[in-house]
């Protein structure tokens, strides 16, 4: 009785001190670590890692980002996010404009340190020329247009033009291809030639720069319809393609002439060229004619004429066909990696030179042995409209080789040349409070046991250091 209470407010200090070390009531001891990247001239795309349990000191239950313009600091937007989050996008922002964000992770008590502000310019919005026009002819379409308001920081332009309506004849069920020709900066107008008469065509003209394309301006129109009679002959001429190197053409005799035929010329270029070398002449003594040698997924222009004894004709009206697609003769081009963290990497890349076909997909392919065989690589696959990938769930400082291949309809094409990169090794911070926290607790449950143990042994009597013992021992 004269020892009881006194054992009791000993053993409640010291489980209350254990309790308080070890389990303190306290917010994430340091913030996440925030990643940035300005994804379109209105977003901002933020990535970060959960927080270690020593971190944390707890559950995470929200994340906190706040944002404002570099040149407005007083005015800081904020935006709460779940737990269980690690990434997110920011919309609706200004166009190269500078922002600066951070980030807090919080448990239910309430938030922690934030991140250290960091800044991100968004991507510069490159707007379409002005005052496209298009001047047309039967077999031309002469395009002009006038520079991008913020011409300065365009690197040149790009021109696509497509048949936008077209009939079962011509295209026998299969997508009008596209031509897309890069122009110089200083470009402002274009002919586009052999073109059919009396079709529908879609015109785009855009600015670009080093890192990505602007908006487009556009022209629907049709070529220009044939008067009056022709002064070719009377030939009926038929293309079909017969491989993606290969086009079939046949044609009909000429009916009404008099003068004996002796072979038949047909001239073969790629479609809208005016390159002079890029023509080429064949003779055939039939009726039809298999051209070789040609490039995949391309279009022709096709004419043929008959020749007599010292005399010619004139060659016959146009006819436009394609080659069939074919795998991607090259491999995608310019692949970059770029370690966001130490756990994942992103991928980049551009198109192949030679697609031979519309690309359908992209396969990456990346390992941390390089003489491992191909088939034992991971691999990922991207659509062929995608141009970067984040790969996540790698190791921390360690080396990793990526390779990229594009595929078409066909099949798939050669892989890029092998590049590696090496991610940092994760960080890790000392949780100070939580460390002083357990010396604490464990100090002061040493000094209640020596204390206890000192008043014990003054007083001299066994049944109480028995009793104490006991105590100590439950």
């Amino acid at each position: 009785k004269r020892y009881g209470g006194t054992w009791q407010r000993c053993l409640f200090t010291l489980g209350l001190s254990w309790l308080v070390s070890s389990f303190p009531l306290v917010v994430p001891s340091a913030p996440p670590q925030l990643s940035v990247a300005s994804t379109s001239p209105t977003d901002i795309r933020l990535v970060w890692q959960p927080l270690t349990s020593q971190h944390s000191r707890g559950a995470v239950t929200r994340y906190r980002v706040d944002y404002s313009a570099l040149d407005q600091k007083d005015t800081v937007f904020s935006v709460e996010l779940r737990g269980n989050e690690t990434q997110f996008t920011l919309r609706e922002l200004r166009p190269n404009q500078v922002y600066r964000l951070r980030i807090a992770a919080g448990t239910a008590v309430g938030f922690g340190v934030p991140s250290e502000w960091v800044q991100q310019q968004t991507v510069v919005l490159i707007f379409a020329p002005s005052e496209l026009k298009v001047r047309t002819r039967v077999t031309t379409l002469n395009v002009t247009w006038q520079p991008s308001p913020n011409h300065t920081l365009v690197s040149g332009y790009k021109l696509s033009y497509r048949e936008a309506e077209t009939d079962r004849f011509t295209t026998r069920d299969r997508t009008p291809h596209t031509h897309t020709i890069r122009l110089r900066k200083k470009a402002r107008h274009h002919l586009l030639t052999g073109l059919v008469p009396d079709r529908q065509y879609e015109v785009r003209v855009w600015a670009f720069d080093k890192q990505k394309d602007g908006a487009a301006a556009v022209w629907k129109g049709r070529t220009d319809k044939i008067h009056g009679r022709l002064k070719e002959p009377d030939v009926s001429v038929q293309a079909t393609a017969n491989s993606s190197t290969s086009v079939w053409l046949r044609w009909e005799k000429p009916r009404f002439i008099n003068v004996r035929i002796i072979n038949y010329t047909v001239r073969c270029s790629p479609a809208g060229t005016t390159n002079a070398s890029l023509v080429s002449y064949y003779t055939s003594s039939s009726l039809e004619i298999l051209l070789r040698g040609l490039r995949p997924f391309t279009h022709y222009e096709l004419a043929v004429r008959s020749n007599g004894v010292n005399i010619a004709g004139p060659f016959s009206s146009t006819v436009v066909e394609a080659t069939l697609p074919d795998r991607p003769s090259t491999p995608p081009e310019e692949l970059q990696l770029r370690a966001l963290n130490s756990s994942s990497v992103l991928v980049s890349w551009r198109p192949p030179l030679e697609p031979n076909g519309i690309i359908v997909s992209y396969r990456i392919l990346y390992t941390v042995n390089l003489s491992e065989p191909e088939d034992e690589w991971r691999n990922l696959s991207e659509d062929g409209g995608i141009f970067s990938v984040e790969v996540r769930g790698l190791s921390g400082g360690t080396r990793y080789f990526f390779k990229v291949g594009a595929s078409t309809k066909v099949g798939s094409g050669p892989f890029s040349p092998v590049v590696d990169i090496q991610t940092p090794l994760p960080t890790y911070e000392l949780d100070i409070h939580a460390v002083t926290g357990i010396i604490v607790g464990v100090c002061l449950g040493l000094i209640c046991i020596l204390l206890c143990m000192c008043f014990s042994f003054r007083n001299s009597k066994p049944r109480s250091v028995f009793t104490l013992y006991a105590c100590f021992l439950f």
